[in-house]
Protein backbone atom coordinates (compact mmCIF):
# COMPACT_ATOMS: atom_id res chain seq x y z
CA UNK A 1 0.00 0.00 0.00
CA UNK A 2 1.19 3.88 -0.21
CA UNK A 3 2.42 4.82 3.00
CA UNK A 4 2.62 8.00 4.37
CA UNK A 5 4.66 10.00 2.18
CA UNK A 6 2.49 8.75 -1.17
CA UNK A 7 5.70 6.51 -1.64
CA UNK A 8 4.34 3.22 -3.42
CA UNK A 9 5.23 -0.54 -2.72
CA UNK A 10 3.86 -2.24 -5.91
CA UNK A 11 4.01 -0.67 -8.83
CA UNK A 12 3.12 -2.61 -12.37
CA UNK A 13 4.55 -1.06 -15.72
CA UNK A 14 3.05 -2.85 -18.46
CA UNK A 15 5.06 -1.92 -21.70
CA UNK A 16 8.22 -2.60 -19.49
CA UNK A 17 10.58 -1.78 -22.83
CA UNK A 18 8.84 1.96 -23.21
CA UNK A 19 11.44 4.11 -22.68
CA UNK A 20 9.36 6.92 -21.36
CA UNK A 21 7.46 4.04 -19.33
CA UNK A 22 11.21 3.72 -17.65
CA UNK A 23 11.77 7.38 -17.66
CA UNK A 24 8.47 7.82 -15.42
CA UNK A 25 9.43 4.58 -13.24
CA UNK A 26 13.05 6.46 -12.35
CA UNK A 27 11.23 9.69 -11.49
CA UNK A 28 8.46 8.27 -9.07
CA UNK A 29 9.58 8.37 -5.72
CA UNK A 30 10.81 4.33 -5.32
CA UNK A 31 12.30 4.75 -1.56
CA UNK A 32 9.53 2.30 -0.26
CA UNK A 33 9.24 0.40 -3.07
CA UNK A 34 9.13 -3.48 -2.54
CA UNK A 35 7.86 -5.09 -5.87
CA UNK A 36 7.84 -4.13 -9.56
CA UNK A 37 5.86 -5.38 -12.25
CA UNK A 38 8.01 -5.55 -15.92
CA UNK A 39 5.28 -6.67 -18.12
CA UNK A 40 5.94 -6.52 -22.25
CA UNK A 41 6.04 -9.13 -24.64
CA UNK A 42 9.40 -10.13 -24.19
CA UNK A 43 9.94 -8.62 -20.21
CA UNK A 44 13.43 -7.54 -19.04
CA UNK A 45 14.85 -9.01 -15.80
CA UNK A 46 14.97 -5.60 -14.47
CA UNK A 47 15.31 -2.25 -14.46
CA UNK A 48 18.52 0.23 -13.48
CA UNK A 49 17.98 3.41 -11.80
CA UNK A 50 15.58 1.35 -9.09
CA UNK A 51 16.27 0.54 -5.43
CA UNK A 52 18.40 -2.61 -5.22
CA UNK A 53 16.21 -4.08 -2.50
CA UNK A 54 13.29 -4.29 -5.39
CA UNK A 55 12.10 -7.43 -6.10
CA UNK A 56 11.58 -7.48 -10.05
CA UNK A 57 8.35 -9.71 -11.22
CA UNK A 58 8.88 -10.20 -15.38
CA UNK A 59 5.36 -10.99 -17.01
CA UNK A 60 5.19 -11.90 -20.09
CA UNK A 61 1.90 -9.85 -22.00
CA UNK A 62 0.97 -9.87 -25.76
CA UNK A 63 -1.18 -6.87 -26.19
CA UNK A 64 -2.98 -8.67 -29.17
CA UNK A 65 -3.93 -11.60 -27.08
CA UNK A 66 -7.05 -9.81 -25.24
CA UNK A 67 -8.13 -13.88 -23.66
CA UNK A 68 -5.09 -14.13 -22.03
CA UNK A 69 -5.44 -10.72 -20.28
CA UNK A 70 -7.42 -11.69 -17.36
CA UNK A 71 -4.89 -13.68 -16.39
CA UNK A 72 -2.61 -11.75 -16.73
CA UNK A 73 -4.23 -8.82 -14.46
CA UNK A 74 -4.14 -11.83 -11.85
CA UNK A 75 -0.45 -12.53 -11.92
CA UNK A 76 0.16 -8.25 -10.99
CA UNK A 77 -1.93 -8.78 -7.52
CA UNK A 78 -1.00 -12.41 -6.64
CA UNK A 79 1.41 -11.23 -3.87
CA UNK A 80 -0.86 -8.51 -2.37
CA UNK A 81 -1.79 -5.21 -3.23
CA UNK A 82 -1.11 -3.19 -6.62
CA UNK A 83 -0.49 0.51 -5.82
CA UNK A 84 0.67 1.88 -9.12
CA UNK A 85 -0.66 1.06 -12.74
CA UNK A 86 1.59 2.75 -15.87
CA UNK A 87 -0.45 1.33 -18.88
CA UNK A 88 2.28 2.66 -21.55
CA UNK A 89 1.80 0.38 -24.59
CA UNK A 90 1.22 1.66 -27.90
CA UNK A 91 2.39 1.23 -31.73
CA UNK A 92 2.36 4.36 -34.04
CA UNK A 93 0.90 2.16 -36.51
CA UNK A 94 3.71 2.98 -39.36
CA UNK A 95 5.41 -0.64 -39.89
CA UNK A 96 6.66 -0.41 -43.55
CA UNK A 97 5.62 -4.48 -43.83
CA UNK A 98 2.08 -3.87 -43.09
CA UNK A 99 -0.36 -2.19 -45.30
CA UNK A 100 -2.04 0.96 -44.00
CA UNK A 101 -5.54 -1.13 -43.07
CA UNK A 102 -3.26 -3.57 -41.38
CA UNK A 103 -1.60 -1.14 -39.26
CA UNK A 104 -4.77 0.57 -38.55
CA UNK A 105 -6.19 -2.39 -37.12
CA UNK A 106 -2.83 -3.31 -34.96
CA UNK A 107 -2.92 0.24 -33.90
CA UNK A 108 -7.17 -0.61 -32.84
CA UNK A 109 -6.27 -3.72 -30.69
CA UNK A 110 -3.34 -2.53 -28.91
CA UNK A 111 -3.52 1.21 -28.35
CA UNK A 112 -7.03 1.08 -27.88
CA UNK A 113 -8.41 -2.24 -27.09
CA UNK A 114 -5.69 -3.81 -25.23
CA UNK A 115 -5.06 -0.76 -23.25
CA UNK A 116 -8.73 -0.21 -22.07
CA UNK A 117 -9.45 -3.83 -21.54
CA UNK A 118 -5.93 -4.10 -19.01
CA UNK A 119 -7.17 -0.32 -17.49
CA UNK A 120 -10.56 -1.78 -16.71
CA UNK A 121 -9.39 -5.02 -15.11
CA UNK A 122 -6.85 -3.33 -12.91
CA UNK A 123 -9.01 -0.63 -11.97
CA UNK A 124 -11.94 -3.62 -10.87
CA UNK A 125 -9.23 -5.23 -8.66
CA UNK A 126 -7.83 -2.20 -6.94
CA UNK A 127 -11.81 -1.43 -6.35
CA UNK A 128 -11.79 -4.33 -4.43
CA UNK A 129 -8.40 -3.27 -2.47
CA UNK A 130 -9.77 0.30 -1.71
CA UNK A 131 -7.21 2.43 -3.28
CA UNK A 132 -4.71 2.44 -6.60
CA UNK A 133 -3.86 4.87 -8.99
CA UNK A 134 -3.35 3.88 -12.65
CA UNK A 135 -1.39 6.22 -15.24
CA UNK A 136 -2.44 6.30 -19.23
CA UNK A 137 -0.19 7.12 -21.96
CA UNK A 138 -2.52 8.95 -24.18
CA UNK A 139 -1.19 11.39 -26.77
CA UNK A 140 -1.46 14.93 -28.02
CA UNK A 141 -2.45 13.59 -31.47
CA UNK A 142 -5.58 12.58 -29.60
CA UNK A 143 -6.73 16.50 -30.40
CA UNK A 144 -7.59 16.78 -33.58
CA UNK A 145 -7.36 14.14 -36.59
CA UNK A 146 -4.53 15.01 -39.23
CA UNK A 147 -4.35 13.18 -42.15
CA UNK A 148 -1.00 11.83 -41.63
CA UNK A 149 -1.93 10.28 -38.26
CA UNK A 150 -5.57 9.55 -38.22
CA UNK A 151 -5.71 6.17 -37.61
CA UNK A 152 -2.88 6.41 -34.46
CA UNK A 153 -4.51 9.55 -33.05
CA UNK A 154 -8.30 8.15 -33.48
CA UNK A 155 -6.68 4.93 -30.96
CA UNK A 156 -5.22 7.28 -28.21
CA UNK A 157 -8.43 9.57 -28.73
CA UNK A 158 -10.63 6.47 -27.58
CA UNK A 159 -8.47 5.03 -25.08
CA UNK A 160 -8.19 8.82 -23.35
CA UNK A 161 -12.14 8.77 -23.52
CA UNK A 162 -12.28 5.95 -22.02
CA UNK A 163 -9.78 6.74 -18.74
CA UNK A 164 -11.57 9.97 -18.35
CA UNK A 165 -15.13 8.05 -17.99
CA UNK A 166 -13.68 5.52 -16.08
CA UNK A 167 -11.59 7.84 -13.82
CA UNK A 168 -15.19 9.53 -13.12
CA UNK A 169 -16.71 6.64 -12.79
CA UNK A 170 -14.21 5.46 -9.62
CA UNK A 171 -14.69 8.65 -7.83
CA UNK A 172 -15.07 7.65 -3.78
CA UNK A 173 -13.60 4.01 -4.60
CA UNK A 174 -10.00 5.10 -3.44
CA UNK A 175 -9.36 4.58 -6.96
CA UNK A 176 -8.42 7.03 -9.70
CA UNK A 177 -7.03 6.91 -13.54
CA UNK A 178 -5.02 10.01 -14.92
CA UNK A 179 -4.14 10.81 -18.54
CA UNK A 180 -0.70 12.01 -19.75
CA UNK A 181 -0.84 13.60 -23.07
CA UNK A 182 2.19 13.82 -24.56
CA UNK A 183 3.46 15.36 -28.13
CA UNK A 184 6.39 14.01 -29.96
CA UNK A 185 8.77 12.29 -27.80
CA UNK A 186 12.87 11.61 -28.87
CA UNK A 187 12.24 7.51 -28.84
CA UNK A 188 13.48 4.55 -30.43
CA UNK A 189 10.12 4.14 -31.89
CA UNK A 190 10.25 7.97 -33.66
CA UNK A 191 13.78 7.47 -34.40
CA UNK A 192 13.94 8.82 -38.20
CA UNK A 193 10.71 10.66 -37.94
CA UNK A 194 10.65 14.72 -38.51
CA UNK A 195 11.00 16.00 -35.59
CA UNK A 196 7.57 18.16 -34.02
CA UNK A 197 7.31 21.40 -32.51
CA UNK A 198 7.93 21.32 -29.14
CA UNK A 199 9.77 17.96 -28.89
CA UNK A 200 10.95 16.22 -25.68
CA UNK A 201 12.77 13.78 -24.56
CA UNK A 202 11.56 10.52 -22.48
CA UNK A 203 13.11 11.99 -19.64
CA UNK A 204 11.23 15.15 -19.53
CA UNK A 205 8.34 12.85 -19.73
CA UNK A 206 9.20 11.31 -16.68
CA UNK A 207 9.34 14.15 -14.33
CA UNK A 208 5.93 15.31 -16.28
CA UNK A 209 4.34 12.16 -15.46
CA UNK A 210 5.86 11.54 -11.79
CA UNK A 211 4.10 14.96 -10.88
CA UNK A 212 0.97 14.13 -12.45
CA UNK A 213 0.85 10.65 -10.73
CA UNK A 214 1.79 12.32 -7.22
CA UNK A 215 -1.23 15.13 -7.95
CA UNK A 216 -5.00 15.08 -7.99
CA UNK A 217 -5.56 16.18 -11.61
CA UNK A 218 -7.10 13.86 -13.62
CA UNK A 219 -5.18 15.03 -17.31
CA UNK A 220 -1.32 16.03 -18.43
CA UNK A 221 0.46 17.83 -20.68
CA UNK A 222 4.09 16.85 -21.92
CA UNK A 223 5.31 19.61 -22.09
CA UNK A 224 3.07 21.93 -20.51
CA UNK A 225 2.87 24.23 -23.69
CA UNK A 226 0.91 21.70 -25.52
CA UNK A 227 -2.04 22.26 -23.18
CA UNK A 228 -3.59 26.25 -24.74
CA UNK A 229 -1.95 24.71 -27.77
CA UNK A 230 -4.83 21.80 -27.74
CA UNK A 231 -7.63 24.61 -27.32
CA UNK A 232 -6.19 26.55 -29.72
CA UNK A 233 -6.30 23.93 -32.29
CA UNK A 234 -9.71 22.42 -31.16
CA UNK A 235 -10.83 25.50 -32.09
CA UNK A 236 -9.35 26.59 -35.55
CA UNK A 237 -11.50 26.10 -38.74
CA UNK A 238 -10.79 23.31 -40.69
CA UNK A 239 -9.22 25.07 -43.69
CA UNK A 240 -6.51 26.83 -41.24
CA UNK A 241 -6.05 23.69 -39.37
CA UNK A 242 -5.28 21.79 -42.53
CA UNK A 243 -2.72 24.11 -43.56
CA UNK A 244 -0.56 24.14 -39.97
CA UNK A 245 -0.41 20.52 -40.10
CA UNK A 246 0.56 19.99 -43.71
CA UNK A 247 3.77 22.10 -42.76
Amino acid sequence: MLNGFKSPQTIALIGSTSEIGEAILKHLPLENLSTCYLAARNPQPSLQGVPSRTAFVPIKFEATDTQSHEDFVRQLFSHGDLDLAIIAIGVLGNDANLSAEANALLAMQVNYVAASYVMHLIAKKMVAQGHGRILVLSSFAQTRPRNDNFAYGSTKAGLDFMARGLNEKLRGTGVSVCVLRPGFVRTRMTQGMDEAPFSVNADDVGKIAASLIASKNSVGYAPSILKPLALIFSLLPPAVFRKISER
